[in-house]
């Protein structure tokens, strides 16, 4: 269970190390690996436990439940004696240093006067680093034994919710999920569902004993094909929850067909990376709009799609969280609410740190679309980026992020040019009969609104009962400020009659 938290774990023998002051090396006997003696005990037993109970007459499965309870409390054992001998050795070397006093080594720094600013400098680090690891060991370690030995007390014994889905954990390198097949249809690993605890036992995982590879016929038919299908449905309910693209769009022809080359490109890399494209334009520009018909258009490249609205330009609200952003996309796209809930006295970093975690491992080799809408933060970014995928991020943002060494295309929105703004007022404003052509009015129509698509969708929808020459009047007043509020005062003052306007008013203030 350990095995899967090396890395984090190194890191926090490392940090307690440097917050010692380098009094005692790693490879010293007592401040080596704290698990070996304690893991040994737990296994051997959980092992007495299993052979007693089968010396005693009982069936297999209650022999292999009880040795396992047996192993579960061991681990936390070794936990708890990890944590607290590590804490233990730190204080025990401060006192050490404290108590050598003037006649003592002249490296101790004759006592806690010199040490004192290393001390409260490393205290934080040491911590975080014991956070890392223990969100780790819980998410890598604790929570797929407990998945593979079907533990009973690892989530609540009741029949499945509609939305609950099974778990798959993989054995790849570092700890993280590998490549897994099913043993009896052979089917990869993102045909299964990733990051996810079924009250079900898993099956698939051979048992103690069992050679690998080969599976429980009788629990594997019914359990893991139905858990698939949810899965899928969950996905594909996904696509539903995405904003409408039937409204009015042009111009954009160029940009959708660059991302479905990315898309391309990137599926035929040996690499297995999220396509990354950074969709950044001024307010109006239509960079939600081009984020959502792309979505939508290469919707048969994909298993699922989800908007995450970051409210990075928002002036009336706080950006969006990334603890909640994770929280949003995981709920979307079919991770089981049991595995969102957190243990009692969890930090925030503790719980971003396991969201992350989940999140990753629930996209490992499932392509889906993301789209983070309104973007500022590069950091919060990076940590919503599916590192284990072929997926499509679309991040719509004003100016273009700095996201280190993540490859990402940079796609300018802007504004559109004259063939692409005069599509967009015959579309949005839907007249049978478009009048005679006056190419200088539309000129004026699309300078006065910037080329942006916000406002001449705004402006054509006057088109209908006026001609061109009275929308470019009603734009030309001097009561507008910006391109798109000049023609939403327009499509307010001329667009609306007394009682509309009225309406509108009082709707403000409900």
């Amino acid at each position: 269970m350990a095995a899967g938290a090396d890395a984090e774990y190194a890191a926090y023998v490392r940090a307690v190390e440097k917050g010692d002051g380098g009094g005692r090396a790693a490879g010293d006997g007592s401040a080596g690996p704290a698990f070996s003696g304690p893991a040994l005990v737990a296994g051997v037993a959980a092992v007495a436990a299993f052979g007693a109970d089968l010396a005693l007459g009982t069936t297999a499965g209650t022999a292999l439940g009880a040795g396992a309870v047996v192993a579960v409390a061991g681990a936390a054992a070794t936990v708890l004696k990890a944590t607290s001998g590590r804490g233990g050795q730190s204080g025990a070397t401060g006192a050490g240093r404290d108590s050598a006093g003037p006649g003592g080594a002249g490296s101790a720094g004759a006592g806690p006067a010199g040490a004192g600013p290393a001390g409260t400098g490393s205290d934080s680090a040491v911590g975080a680093a014991r956070e890392r690891w223990l969100a780790a060991l819980e998410v890598r370690g604790m929570l797929p034994f407990l998945e593979r030995e079907g533990e009973p007390g690892a989530v609540p014994a009741q029949a499945p919710a509609p939305e609950r889905e099974p778990a798959a954990v993989g054995g790849g390198e570092g700890g993280r999920p590998g490549p897994l097949t099913d043993g009896a249809a052979g089917r990869p690993a993102q045909d299964r569902p990733t990051g996810a605890v079924s009250p079900e036992p898993l099956t698939g995982w051979p048992a103690p004993g069992r050679p690998t590879g080969t599976v429980r016929p009788e629990r594997l038919r019914g359990t893991d094909r139905s858990a698939a299908a949810r899965r899928r449905a969950v996905l594909e309910r996904s696509f539903g929850q995405l904003p409408d693209a039937g409204g009015d769009f042009a111009g954009r022809r160029e940009e959708l067909a660059r991302i479905t080359r990315w898309v391309q490109t990137g599926r035929a890399s040996a690499a297995t990376r999220p396509t990354v494209v950074l969709l950044h334009g001024e307010p109006g520009s239509g960079r939600t709009a081009l984020a959502v018909r792309a979505a939508h258009a290469l919707r048969d490249q994909f298993r699922g799609a989800c908007v995450v609205d970051l409210r990075g330009g928002a002036s009336d609200e706080r950006p969006l969280a990334t603890r909640e952003a994770l929280l949003h996309l995981l709920n979307r796209l079919g991770a089981p609410r049991e595995r969102l809930l957190f243990r009692e006295g969890a930090t925030a970093d503790q719980q971003v740190a396991r969201l992350t975690e989940l999140y990753q491992r629930q996209l490992t080799g499932v392509p889906v679309t993301v789209i983070l809408d309104d973007a500022v933060d590069a950091a919060q970014v990076r940590a919503l980026l599916p590192e284990r995928s072929e997926s499509l991020v679309l991040v719509t943002c004003r100016e273009p992020l700095d996201l280190g060494d993540v490859a990402a295309h940079v796609l300018p929105v802007a504004a559109l040019d004259a063939a692409g703004a005069e599509e967009l007022l015959r579309a949005a404003g839907g007249a049978p009969d478009p009048g005679p052509y006056d190419a200088e009015a539309l000129d004026r129509i699309r300078e006065l609104c910037g080329g942006l698509p916000l406002a001449l969708r705004a402006a054509g929808s006057l088109l209908g009962r006026r001609s061109l020459d009275e929308l470019v009047a009603a734009l030309g007043r001097p009561d507008g400020g910006s391109p798109v509020e000049r023609a939403l005062w327009a499509r307010y003052s001329v667009g609306l009659d007394d009682e509309a306007r009225r309406l509108l008013r009082r709707l403000s203030l409900a």
